[in-house]
């Protein structure tokens, strides 16, 4: 009895065992082949900016290469992942930049670990 209950008990985890694995498998290689290339990180500046995300994250993915797109903060620090062949990061953030200033006077720029911060409404101004 014992014996039918151990190989019984065996068969079953193979069942339970195999799907999940194959699962896994199929998973990890489809990650891998969407791995993003390019990394950078946007900072977005204005009061209650940081909160528009919807907004933010349209005005990326409207991009074919943008693979990714991470909100690393409540502080307006979004990462992006790209695929790097064609247009410079600066694009990415003045996409961001014209979906966010139009209706809520934000700014965007690609952070470069400057430690002067300098938003394009400073820099428009006369």
């Amino acid at each position: 009895m014992r014996l039918i209950f151990f190989l019984a008990l065996t068969g079953w985890s193979i069942l339970i065992a195999t799907p999940s694995f194959a699962a896994g498998a199929l998973e990890t290689e489809s990650v891998e082949s969407k791995t993003p290339v390019g990394e950078t990180i946007i900072q977005i500046y204005g009061r209650m900016c940081e909160y528009h995300r919807e907004d933010v994250e349209t005005a990326l993915r409207a991009f074919t290469r943008v693979r990714q797109v991470e909100f690393l903060n409540d502080h307006g620090t979004v990462l992006v992942g790209y695929q790097p062949d064609g247009d410079p990061p600066e694009q990415f953030a003045d996409s961001v930049h014209r979906a966010l200033a139009s209706r809520w006077n934000c700014s965007a720029r690609v952070d470069r670990g400057e430690h002067a911060v300098i938003t394009r409404q400073l820099e428009e101004r006369p």
